[in-house]
């Protein structure tokens, strides 16, 4: 009754897992009190989400910056409209921070390399880290 905004965030997936009863907001946040902000309940936003999320922890040999500095850059953790509960789509989300040089600035331009499926993901594929050789662009 009192975070109005979070419970309809949860609505905007077709799938949730705090809507579908396999996690309660207490999973990631402690109602007591934490020396953490927003009462998380892990040291870091990055423990509470690497605690289910453990495929995304690495270690690995080239790793993203934003995945070790916060989840929270990329994702919104409440529901998002888009794949992966991620903050904008592709390539606008890459595109905050990454530079188009050598690839079109402009998204679904004519002559684009992101109009097929529209996303950098399409050649950046293992965006949160990678253990291959030429993985320093984290491609496929």
């Amino acid at each position: 009754a009192c975070h109005l905004l979070q419970r309809a965030s949860q609505f905007r997936n077709a799938r949730m897992p705090l809507r579908e009863g396999h996690m309660s907001c207490t999973s990631c946040h402690n109602p007591h009190g934490t020396v953490t902000e927003k009462l998380i309940a892990h040291v870091s936003v990055n423990d509470g989400c690497l605690s289910c999320h453990a495929d995304k922890r690495g270690p690995f040999l080239w790793e993203h910056p934003p995945v070790s500095e916060s989840c929270l850059s990329c994702h919104t953790p409440h529901g998002s409209t888009r794949r992966a509960m991620l903050k904008l789509t592709p390539p606008r989300l890459c595109q905050q921070c990454h530079a188009a040089t050598g690839h079109p600035s402009l998204p679904q331009s004519p002559g684009s390399s992101f109009v097929a499926a529209g996303s950098c993901l399409n050649c950046h594929a293992n965006i949160h880290g990678s253990n291959h050789a030429a993985g320093f662009i984290f491609s496929r």
